[in-house]
């Protein structure tokens, strides 16, 4: 088999890395940036080109990895090949494809990549849709090749979750840069966190979310939390985040509280 990867950036690198070394062949790698593409080009031992009109136009597959914005422009300028088309992206519908090809589909790993960070690929569930069931075959059997998940997603689930990806990743990873950044100004490295962190995660892998959450504001813990903003003066972002994350959790932790303890609750963080 051998493949076309369009673009050059995180999920580019990981996914062609992922495919080579089980041994597809990587045909070429396109970006309107040279220079990224032959960096990338390099480390799959292909041919890179920036010139859309000499992409490769035999191969079996195209991964276009691209911007979620980016994906449309390519489509109306590229001399569309035969193979089948697919993107990686978690938002962008696959219907996105339509009156450009008639096979194509989505193949998108739900992971996050930095490109200097190794991944293990067999790990990462690899959501798939596909225009037909030839298709389908064809990016399971590619699927199940790097990874030992797959899942059939359509459109509007995989929509739905890349949104909680967002949530449980990059909005818990700036959580995390908070945490740092408080550290920092302390004076103690982030790695104490460490062990925090782990048990965390695994706890929620043998209970839900909803009964893991601990901390202050589950227990509406006035005393602690007054001192934690007091402790946030003068960096009113964070204050704002802690504020409306310490309300959002009473609410959800207290479904029977009366609106009046609410309003009061709201009033409490308001002064603060």
């Amino acid at each position: 088999m051998e493949v076309v990867i369009i673009g050059s950036g995180n999920v580019a690198t990981h996914l062609g890395l992922a495919l080579k070394n089980k041994g597809i062949t990587i045909k070429q790698v396109y970006s309107k940036n040279p220079v990224n593409a032959e960096t990338l080009a390099t480390k799959l031992d292909t041919t890179s080109t920036s010139d859309i009109a000499k992409i490769y136009n035999e191969a079996d597959i195209y991964f276009y990895a691209l911007k979620d914005s980016a994906l449309r422009g390519i489509l109306k300028k590229i001399k569309m090949p035969s193979g089948i088309q697919v993107h990686t992206g978690g938002t962008i519908p696959m219907s996105e494809f339509e009156g450009f090809t008639a096979r194509f589909g989505v193949f998108y790993p739900l992971q996050t990549f930095s490109i200097d960070k190794p991944v293990d690929f067999s790990n990462i569930p690899i959501c798939i849709e596909a225009s037909n069931f030839e298709v389908q075959t064809v990016l399971a059997d590619l699927a199940d090749l790097i990874s030992t998940k797959h899942y059939l997603v359509d459109s509007e689930r995989r929509k739905k979750l890349h949104l909680a990806a967002v949530f449980a990743c990059n909005f818990t990873n700036y959580m995390y840069d908070i945490a740092s950044e408080i550290l920092v100004d302390a004076g103690v490295d982030f790695e104490i966190m460490y062990p925090l962190i782990d048990e965390t995660t695994r706890k929620i892998k043998s209970i839900t979310p909803f009964y893991a959450q601990t901390g202050p504001a589950v227990r509406m813990d006035s005393k602690t939390i007054t001192r934690h903003l007091n402790l946030l003066n003068g960096k009113n972002n964070f204050k704002a985040i802690y504020k409306l994350l310490t309300q959002e959790i009473y609410k959800r932790h207290s479904p029977k509280s009366s609106s009046t303890h609410l309003s009061s609750l709201r009033s409490y963080l308001t002064k603060k």
